[in-house]
This record gives structure tokens, C-alpha cells and sequence, in this order.
């Protein structure tokens, strides 16, 4: 009877380590930036829908030379990201997550149309950081 006890506890205890590590790992920000800055892979929302944002796992490409962020969203909902878009500033506190200190929210519209405007999130780390820090508007 102790073995069988034992047994199940032990089971118990390895499927709620694997869980909690499948948790973990999903729920963190996937991120990568080359070593120039000028590509990445980062989150990206349109703004001003009226509801929430929904953050896109998007592929960025900073053009510094033509001050445009060209972006490659994926899936379904990054259909809507896809195509140019100029660093316009950075958004409204409200707009964003004021707590997380460790992020880096950028303001964007698109080249050809000034209403459509979106969010690019970052980590302060990234080496993109001081490249789309030059595209912002002085």
C-alpha cells in the first residue's frame, strides 16, 4: 500500500513539474535581434481597435536609411501587420503596460496611410532598441 502511495505522489509530483515548465516556456516572449539592430523578431498589435491589444510574434526589418520598419507578421492575425511602417513615438501610457519596466513600446503607422497605427514591443536589451531609437521623430 506505501509503494502504490508513493507511486502516485511521484507521478503526481512529475506531471506538475513538466506542466509548470510547459507554462513557463509558453508563456515568455519569444525574442531575437541581430547583432547590427536592424532585424528582429518581436511582438506587434494594431492600436486604437478599441479592445485590447493582440500581440503577434512579427519578423522586423529596420531600413535606417529610409526611416520604415518593414515587418513580416505571422499567422492569421499578421496578415494585418504586414508591409512598411514609420516610427511615429512612443505610445500613450495608457496604451500600454506602464509596470513592465523591462519592455520597450514603440508607436508605428503605415507609410501609405497615417490612420492605421500599431504597437512594437521590445525588450530593453535588444540591440534594435537604439536603431529604432534614431527612426523616432525629434
Amino acid at each position: 500500500m506505501s509503494d502504490q502511495v508513493i507511486n502516485v505522489a511521484s507521478s503526481l509530483a512529475f506531471i506538475a513539474m513538466l506542466s509548470a515548465m510547459i507554462w513557463r516556456l509558453r508563456s515568455r516572449v519569444n525574442h531575437w535581434s541581430s547583432d547590427d539592430g536592424s532585424r528582429c523578431i518581436c511582438q506587434m498589435a494594431l492600436a486604437l481597435t478599441g479592445a485590447s491589444p493582440k500581440w503577434t510574434e512579427t519578423r522586423i526589418v529596420i531600413d535606417a536609411d529610409n526611416a520604415v520598419v518593414v515587418c513580416n507578421g505571422r499567422g492569421k492575425r499578421g496578415r494585418a501587420l504586414r508591409g512598411s511602417w514609420n516610427v511615429i513615438g512612443l505610445p500613450h501610457a495608457s496604451h500600454v503596460d506602464g509596470t513592465d519596466l523591462s519592455v520597450r513600446t514603440y508607436a508605428l503607422c503605415r507609410t501609405n496611410d497615417n490612420d492605421v497605427v500599431a504597437m512594437l514591443r521590445l525588450p530593453l536589451h535588444s540591440n534594435s532598441v537604439s536603431v529604432l531609437d534614431a527612426l523616432l521623430p525629434r
